[in-house]
């Protein structure tokens, strides 16, 4: 554990079959607990779990969370896993994961590299009109992105673990990783156009 420390966190989750990862980044801002990647990673699925899951119909398992710390890297990673048979609890079926809703996480910064995206399977077929969500599907995933940035974004919350974005080129290929390819996060943006992940198609993952 050390301030400054950056965390990978996947959420890991399987629809009809296919593996869906949702992949994010956060750097401990404190440096007080002496597993800080076991900790994000209970802190995420008890506190991020009930919007998360909210958003998405029950076509989506919900399996387990996953964190490595990255910077420094080595240490093996840790998990918090959802009981058994934990679904979306939204409304609708017949879901697709290669069509998912898009969550723009903003740094203060300007480029490709100081900008991520969160790829959101589970929304329901019946949610999605002409290649654009209802509004009532954007409030759910709203909801989260709002839970998200509370806990994770704003100056002063009591959590030591604050999301940003990870930069692969300003980083390179290999360890050790240097911390200035992470960037706070300052906003999120919940996009109402629908986007396609191929490799989560059905197969994949299995």
């Amino acid at each position: 554990m050390a301030v400054n420390d950056i965390l990978k966190l996947r959420v890991h989750c399987r629809m009809h079959g296919a593996e869906v990862i949702n992949v994010m980044h956060f750097v401990d801002d404190f440096g007080l607990d002496v597993d800080n990647a076991q900790i994000l990673a209970n802190d995420f699925r008890d506190n991020m779990g009930t919007t998360l899951r909210a958003r998405a119909c029950p076509d989506l398992v919900f399996e387990y969370i996953e964190v490595v710390k990255i910077v420094p890297y080595g240490q093996g990673p840790r998990l918090a896993l959802w009981p058994g048979n934990t679904l979306g609890t939204g409304t609708g079926t017949q879901g697709t994961a290669t069509v998912a809703e898009v969550i723009t996480i903003h740094t203060d910064q300007i480029g490709r590299r100081k900008r991520g995206r969160i790829y959101l399977a589970g929304a329901s077929n019946v949610s999605l009109i002409g290649g654009s969500w209802i509004a009532a599907q954007t409030t759910r995933t709203q909801a989260f992105a709002t839970a998200m940035a509370t806990r994770y974004m704003s100056a002063g919350t009591a959590g030591s673990y604050k999301l940003g974005v990870w930069s692969k080129l300003t980083a390179g290929p290999e360890p050790p990783w240097p911390t200035s390819a992470f960037t706070r996060a300052t906003s999120l943006t919940v996009r109402t156009i629908a986007r396609n992940q191929r490799r989560r198609q059905i197969g994949v993952g299995r």
